[in-house]
């Protein structure tokens, strides 16, 4: 007599929730300050020195992302570096599941670069020429950037958490 079949054996399966959410939530957190990175350095490669006050503007998040704003030969007649600090703000922000980092200035100057083709004249137009045209755009650039980075980002594999036990 010839007998055919199959044996089976069940599991049950165990997800290790409390594992996994730690190690996300880290793996977040360094990709945060990664995009922030990755973000800073494409707006700064648009933003000029000429004051220093632009640039300036990015130093808190450029702190909080482990990143250093340089600045090249200064072209006006003041370092205003001081000024760009105090109009600014920056950071990474980590509450729960979301994860941000952050920019955000009152340096009048710079906003008016960034949307408008600037000329010489009377604040907050720039006292002299521009050596890199107007409008900057940085923000669409940062956007773009930080696009980019997203879709390529790769999450801690789920299948390391689980387990089964033979019932």
């Amino acid at each position: 007599m010839a007998k055919f079949g199959f044996t089976t054996q069940l599991q049950t399966i165990d997800f290790d929730l409390k594992s996994y959410q730690n190690v996300l939530d880290q793996r977040m957190q360094e990709l945060t300050k990664e995009a922030g990175r990755s973000w800073l350095n494409t707006v700064l490669s648009i933003v000029p020195t000429w004051s220093r006050a632009s640039r300036a503007t990015f130093e808190k998040l450029a702190k909080e992302v482990g990143e250093q704003v340089t600045f090249g030969p200064l072209a006006a007649k003041k370092d205003r570096t001081n000024l760009g600090q105090s109009n600014s703000d920056g950071g990474v922000e980590f509450k729960g599941n979301e994860y941000h980092f952050f920019y955000e200035t009152t340096l009048r100057y710079l906003e008016y670069n960034e949307f408008n083709a600037a000329s010489p004249g009377a604040p907050p137009k720039p006292y002299g020429q521009l050596i890199n045209p107007t409008p900057y755009n940085f923000l669409e650039a940062g956007a773009n950037n930080f696009r980019s980075f997203a879709a390529n980002i790769k999450l801690p594999d789920v299948s390391l958490f689980i387990s089964g036990k033979p019932i």
